[in-house]
């Protein structure tokens, strides 16, 4: 970590940054800061800034990007932007399951309004998606600094909203846990990943229209989905309440949250947000005002053990949070890439979990966002949210490079799916790294243009699907009915045989010493010789472990065998480790890997 963190020990530090771009901060109590982003305007046409309200959970995940981009549009159309992480949510301070979750997030929204004011606005306008939309009209009613509140895809209820997420997580088909695995407690319920306490759940149950007892600004904006009827109920009780209430439906909003690399930016959405801002806004113009000075780093509570958490730049476009202990010192560091276009949190916000718990056992943790993905901005000739870019590599040895100033002399890249694969070629290519940590990897070998749920990897999945449906009436009684597509079983079966028989042609080429493009034996052979240390895990079902084994051939067997190669598999669980219960085992044994 840093040296000045040494120094600092239990001491929080501030600083102030120049007023020309987002600058990320943690704002509120000491004990228990939020994390967030200011987005100074580029012209200052007002005395009104944006106050960005994310939802929830698996949707704040997807929805960052377009969430970004609101702030940055806000910005340039000459207002001061504000976009945070709730309590216990992102990067900021605490869990799922700490006690009074809807009261401390209605807390970080009052602090996230306060950053805004401090920072020179008169008046707030907050911009609510989902949960997020529900809180920010709460939260209104209780400041008289709030001009007006934009609610994008306001749920009925706290009880709908529950409702959404158990026939979502439903849908899912998750598998139980083994049985050597503890069940989730019956007091906690699952939405895609996150934990939803019965405390929890009780106070979001009590979101209502009908339990607003105050006008929460003069305008309200509801932004109704396109794809659902307009939100009859709120637009009654908030007009009861004495708010000048308008009302559109426009699309975007299931775009907005579709997984993160294919989730699109709602222009629409964002178009009448900021538009709707504006009108609130004193249009006099007013001289820049200079921020408050914020912090960039703080120290956190982990167990027993107090760590530290600091926002860092790599270099001009690449960020990252680095969590380390708070005594500053470090022999050991770990680079956690970015699992597909999921922002540096991580699936299921793991990465914020392992992060400091291997931070508070003295690693020091880089979560790195890969330039164009998360918070880092799209180098020069880069595209924004391209998950296998050519310009990867060279973040990677950016962060390398960085962790090793701070003092690190043995450094692991760990990374899941697009971040697995990563994490294995910046080792290939012989940056100075000890240790690998390649998780459900979709491709040994991305080719330019080769879709993210990669061919051969689908292949495979499907050819196993096939296999367990063998196990199936139901699925002998649709065959029968022919209701199964036989062409298609024909085709992947083929394409699976092919692929299979390209492997023994690969593995003999190999015998006879002929060298092999994308040889992934041959350059597992080649990091086993240089002393990387090499462990792979798998969720027991993804296709991807057929694949290494396929590709990796008698090479892999032998590495394996004498030690320097590992493979951990997780049964039961999802590519992304979904389920709650999934958890705990893959961040063990992340945890032993880099150990």
């Amino acid at each position: 970590m840093n040296a000045a963190v040494g120094s600092a020990a239990m001491r929080v530090e501030t600083e102030s940054a120049p007023n020309t771009k987002a600058r990320p901060l943690w704002f509120g109590a000491d004990a228990r800061p939020r994390f967030g982003w200011i987005h100074p305007a580029a012209a200052p046409v007002g005395n009104v800034a944006i106050v960005i309200v994310p939802p929830f959970g698996y949707e704040a995940i997807c929805a960052h990007r377009s969430l970004r981009h609101l702030a940055d549009q806000a910005a340039q159309s000459g207002m001061l932007a504000v976009r945070f992480d709730a309590d216990g949510c992102g990067d900021s301070a605490g869990g799922d399951l700490d006690p009074g979750r809807v009261d401390a997030w209605l807390a970080s929204v009052g602090d996230a309004c306060d950053v805004a004011r401090s920072a020179g606005a008169e008046s707030i306008i907050l911009a609510g998606v989902r949960m997020g939309a529900m809180l920010a009209l709460v939260a209104a009613s209780r400041r008289d600094d709030v001009a007006g509140v934009a609610a994008i895809a306001l749920p009925t209820s706290g009880k709908a909203f529950l409702r959404e997420g158990r026939a979502l997580q439903m849908a899912l088909g998750l598998k139980p846990p083994p049985g050597s695995i503890a069940q989730t407690s019956a007091q906690i319920e699952e939405i895609v990943g996150f934990a939803l306490t019965a405390e929890t759940r009780t106070q979001v149950s009590a979101l209502a229209a009908d339990a607003l007892g105050m006008r929460p600004a003069p305008k309200i904006l509801l932004l109704d989905r396109d794809d659902m009827p307009g939100n009859v109920a709120w637009a009654e009780r908030l007009r009861s309440l004495g708010a000048e209430v308008s009302q559109q439906r426009l699309p975007g909003y299931v775009e907005m949250v579709l997984d993160a690399q294919n989730a699109q930016v709602p222009g629409a959405i964002i178009a009448a947000v900021v538009a709707f801002a504006r009108s609130c806004a004193t249009l006099a113009a007013v001289s820049p005002q200079t921020p408050a000075a914020h912090r960039t780093r703080v120290l956190l509570r982990e167990g027993e053990e107090t760590i530290s958490e600091e926002a860092v730049a790599i270099d001009d476009c690449v960020r990252g949070i680095a969590s380390g202990p708070a005594d500053g010192r470090c022999e050991r560091a770990v680079v956690l890439l970015n699992a597909g276009a999921v922002g540096r949190v991580g699936p299921n916000r793991l990465h914020v979990r392992l992060a400091r718990r291997l931070a508070a056992a003295g690693t020091l943790v880089l979560r790195l966002d890969q330039s164009g993905i998360g918070d880092s901005d799209v180098r020069e000739g880069g595209t924004e949210n391209c998950v296998y870019s050519d310009q990867v590599l060279g973040d990677v040895a950016a962060a390398v490079r960085w962790v090793r100033s701070a003092g690190a002399r043995h450094v692991s890249v760990a990374g899941l799916c697009s971040g697995a694969y990563h994490a294995l070629q910046a080792a290939i290519a012989g940056q100075p790294i000890d240790s690998i940590v390649v998780i459900n990897p979709l491709t040994f070998a991305y080719k330019p243009g080769m879709p993210l749920d990669a061919a051969a990897f689908r292949t495979t999945a499907e050819v196993t699907r096939y296999g367990d449906s063998l196990r199936s009436a139901s699925a002998w009684r649709k065959l029968l009915r022919g209701e199964v597509e036989l062409a298609r079983v024909v085709r992947t079966l083929a394409r699976r045989s092919g692929a299979i028989a390209t492997a023994w042609t690969r593995e003999a080429l190999r015998a006879l010493r002929i060298p092999l493009q994308d040889d992934l034996a041959g350059d597992l052979n080649a990091l086993a010789r240089r002393g990387v240390a090499i462990r792979f895990i798998f969720a027991s079902d993804d296709p991807g472990r057929v694949m290494l084994a396929e590709q990796g051939g008698g090479a892999l067997r032998r590495l394996v065998a004498d030690g320097r190669v590992q493979i951990d598999v997780i049964e039961g669980s999802d590519h992304t480790f979904t389920p709650l219960w999934s958890h705990e085992p893959l961040l063990d044994a992340i945890a032993q890997a880099v150990r």
